[in-house]
């Protein structure tokens, strides 16, 4: 069935991507490859910059902010004077200062809640873009903590810039079912057309939290003579292609979609496992880049916010988002 859906723009998922990184160290090399990690299994920034300079911690630092009602400056000049600094946000001449700047952007981030600390020998600057990035960036800075016997704790200089992943938060407002019924490419075609003239992108679903309609090699590699598919069928990776290609012709983005944020019947009878565990997490990941080399779209929808996409899931689907440089649409409907 052919629909035109009205969906309520995409919800942001700041609540969510809380930093949980451990189940990346479980999925493995591949995985964890998305986010390196530190001796100490801590989540690395995806751009490191060290120099030889180290800001002291053994002078008086004065910690400032220039944004109101917050407590960051006061809070961190006591969690400074807990590893044994002189430090206060009071305002003094000290010539050691941490500052904290918001900002609406950080050069060189790819994402939202992005963040950046640049360490020197007697300034650090920590730019942020929201309450959850001005959170991390806290903690990574907190993290840098060294200690040298000849001069005491310090934290090593350099640029460090992370951010988090693209979520739309669009009016999405053409959606295309080809996940409950099996159609011909020309019944899609033809469909994606006419809903093309209300809007410009069309969300094609593909997966259902029934169905199983895309091609995908990886997932068959994965389950031998296990049964992916729907028994009526499903659409082959050169008939997809067919549509994405019609679709552009007349100027229309096909917005691949694959209700990955609920449970899937198909997924889960062929392979055994939840979507949410940390193997059904490779085979997550596996199918979206099969959808990736398939379709080669600019976004892919994962469906509606389920409550059981709990927020480790939520952290590896927004780490899996960087990595493979895709915008992943969250919608609520």
């Amino acid at each position: 069935m052919i629909f035109p859906k009205k969906i309520h723009p995409g919800r942001p998922l700041r609540r969510w991507l809380c930093a949980v990184f451990c189940v990346l160290a479980l999925l493995g090399p591949d995985t964890a490859g998305a986010q390196h990690k530190s001796p100490a299994g801590r989540h690395q920034p995806r751009q490191s910059v060290p120099t030889r300079q180290k800001f002291l911690l053994d002078k008086t630092i004065f910690v400032t902010s220039d944004f109101e009602r917050s407590n960051t400056a006061a809070d961190f000049a006591k969690w400074l004077r807990s590893q044994g600094a002189a430090a206060s946000n009071s305002y003094n001449k000290a010539r050691n200062r941490i500052t904290f700047v918001k900002t609406n952007a950080i050069e060189g981030a790819a994402g939202n809640d992005a963040w950046q600390i640049v360490v020197k020998s007697r300034r650090i600057f920590v730019t942020f873009t929201s309450d959850k990035a001005l959170r991390q960036a806290v903690e990574t800075l907190q993290d840098m903590v060294a200690e040298d016997a000849a001069k005491g704790k310090y934290i090593p200089g350099g640029i460090l810039t992370d951010w988090g992943a693209s979520t739309a938060s669009r009016d999405h407002g053409a959606t295309a079912d080809a996940a409950s019924g099996l159609r011909s490419v020309g019944d899609l075609e033809a469909a994606v057309r006419r809903l093309g003239s209300k809007s410009r992108e069309v969300y094609l679903i593909l997966a259902d939290t029934d169905h199983w309609r895309m091609e995908s090699p990886s997932l068959e590699t994965a389950a031998p003579g296990g049964r992916l598919y729907p028994a009526d069928g499903y659409y082959s990776t050169a008939q997809l292609q067919q549509l994405v290609a019609s679709a552009k012709r007349s100027h229309i983005e096909i917005i691949p979609t694959l209700e990955l944020l609920s449970e899937n019947r198909s997924f889960t009878e062929t392979f055994g496992h939840s979507v949410f565990s940390v193997e059904g997490m490779r085979l997550v990941r596996a199918a979206i880049e099969d959808c990736i080399a398939t379709l080669h779209p600019s976004k892919i929808c994962l469906g509606s916010l389920s409550p059981q996409a709990d927020m480790r899931y939520m952290e590896f689907i927004s780490d899996l988002a960087s990595m493979l440089g895709i915008e992943l649409v969250i919608l609520e409907s």
